[in-house]
C-alpha cells in the first residue's frame, strides 16, 4: 500500500508568498470534529498562515454528509482553535462536491484579488484536486499536501475515510469518474 500511495500522489508545489489558502473539507466525524484527514489539511494551513499571517484562508464545503452544520463551519472553529484569526477565515458553504469546492473556491480568490492561490489538500486527495482546478479555469497557483491516516467519518463517508487505503481506492475511482465526466 505504501509503494502504491506514493506512485499515486504527486509533489507539492509551494507558494513562495501565499496569499490565500483554499481547504476543500474531505469530511466530518460530527457535527464538531473533522475526519483525521480534514484536520490534517487544517494544520497544515494554519502552519502556513503563521508564516504569512496576511493571507486568507478559505474554508470549504456546506453540509454534505447532512449533519445541519456546514463542513466550513466545523473546520473554520477548528482553525480558530489552532490560532487563525475568524477575520481571516472565509467560510464557502455552498459546494457538495470537489468540482463546486474548486469553482466558488477560485471565485472568492479572484474577487478578493489573490494572486498566489494556494490548495490544501490530503495528500491522496492531491492529484483529483488539482486536475479538477486545472481543468476548471484555475491557473498560477499552488497546492500542499498533508498526510493523515484515515478515520471512519460520519454516514455514507464511513467507507471512503476509514483508512489509507480505502481513501486511495475512493480516489483512484473518483478522479475515473471526474474524468468522464469532464470535471478533471
Amino acid at each position: 500500500m505504501k509503494s502504491l500511495a506514493r506512485m499515486w500522489c504527486i509533489p507539492d508545489n509551494p507558494p513562495p508568498n501565499p496569499d490565500c489558502f483554499v481547504i476543500p473539507s474531505y469530511a466530518l466525524v460530527s457535527r464538531t470534529v473533522p475526519t483525521r484527514p480534514t484536520r490534517a489539511q487544517i494544520e497544515l494551513a494554519a502552519e502556513w498562515w503563521r508564516r504569512f499571517p496576511s493571507a486568507c484562508v478559505i474554508m470549504s464545503t456546506g453540509d454534505n454528509q447532512g449533519l445541519g452544520i456546514t463542513n466550513a463551519k466545523v473546520m473554520a472553529d477548528y482553525a480558530v482553535r489552532l490560532g487563525v484569526p475568524r477575520n481571516h477565515i472565509i467560510e464557502e458553504e455552498r459546494s457538495l462536491t470537489t468540482l463546486q469546492n474548486l469553482r466558488q473556491s477560485w471565485a472568492i480568490a479572484q474577487q478578493r484579488s489573490c494572486r498566489q492561490p494556494t490548495l490544501v489538500t490530503l495528500d491522496l486527495y492531491t492529484r483529483r484536486a488539482v486536475a479538477t482546478a486545472r481543468k476548471n479555469g484555475w491557473h498560477d497557483f499552488y497546492w500542499l499536501s498533508a498526510f493523515a491516516q484515515g478515520e471512519p467519518a460520519h454516514g455514507y463517508k464511513w467507507l471512503q475515510t476509514h483508512s489509507r487505503t480505502t481513501i486511495l481506492c475512493y480516489e483512484v475511482g473518483a478522479l475515473l469518474l471526474s474524468r468522464a465526466l469532464g470535471w478533471a
